[in-house]
């Protein structure tokens, strides 16, 4: 028998077997890459997002257990149990938001209107409290006017050293810082009984008796009048008769 001769191979075939096989190689590694690659990417419980922010509770998506009783009836319904949830908590004031605070009002001030009245002080009378401070003048001070035969005259016993003799008339100012009533206390010297006259700012005068055993010894007598603030005179005379030596005048 004739020897068949192999066919020579077809060039065109040899050149596809390889591109058949690169596409099934390329199909099985997709189709791979379907099966495993899937689940890596999916989230693990771990990094589920917490429902539960935001005051909203997470729920499960499994169906609620059922309990069974131990007859083999009916279990009871399953109780719901609450989800607690965040009660946002009410802020506490803070000091700015308290508004501005009312700033005291001076003493002696009112609103009025929305503006300040300043109460003005009442003045008052002073009628002799113990704040005033005695005022005294000597009866012999070159500021006193002294008429009808008065002579300045020294006195060893007088305070100041001196006296006013011989009246006439003496007229002794002094200034009264507020008016009031007033007591007058004069010191004088005499030997015997006499009478002196006083008139406070030229108004009617005062009859005044006094005593004394010595005209080197000093004695006083009080009054009381009422004085006007400011600058007052006190004139002493007697129109009648002799009068006392005086030494000062002192008002309190």
């Amino acid at each position: 028998m004739p020897r068949l001769l192999a066919a020579p191979p077809d060039p065109i075939r040899s050149i596809r077997m390889p591109h058949w096989v690169g596409i099934s190689a390329l199909a099985g590694g997709i189709v791979l890459a379907a099966v495993v690659i899937p689940p890596q990417l999916a989230p693990t419980d771990d990094q589920l997002p917490d429902r539960s922010m935001g005051g909203v509770a997470a729920t499960s998506s499994a169906p609620p257990e059922v309990a069974s009783t131990p007859d083999g009836g009916p279990a009871a319904p399953p109780v719901a149990t609450p989800t607690p949830t965040d009660t946002p908590s009410r802020p506490s004031p803070s000091p700015s938001d308290a508004g501005p605070t009312p700033t005291p009002s001076r003493s002696g001030q009112s609103e009025q209107g929305g503006r300040t009245a300043t109460a003005t002080p009442t003045p008052t009378r002073d009628s002799g409290s113990s704040s005033f401070k005695p005022i005294t003048v000597q009866a012999e001070d070159p500021g006193n006017d002294l008429g009808g035969g008065a002579k300045v005259a020294a006195c060893s016993a007088c305070d100041g050293g001196a006296r006013v003799r011989y009246l006439g008339t003496l007229t002794a100012y002094l200034t009264n810082p507020t008016a009031g009533r007033r007591t007058i206390t004069v010191t004088y010297q005499v030997e015997g009984q006499r009478e002196i006259k006083i008139s406070v700012n030229d108004r009617t005068p005062t009859t005044h008796v006094v005593n004394g055993t010595s005209w080197d010894k000093q004695h006083t007598f009080q009054y009381t009048a009422s004085l006007p603030a400011g600058r007052v005179s006190l004139r002493f005379f007697n129109d009648t008769g002799p009068p006392p030596d005086i030494d000062k005048i002192t008002i309190s």
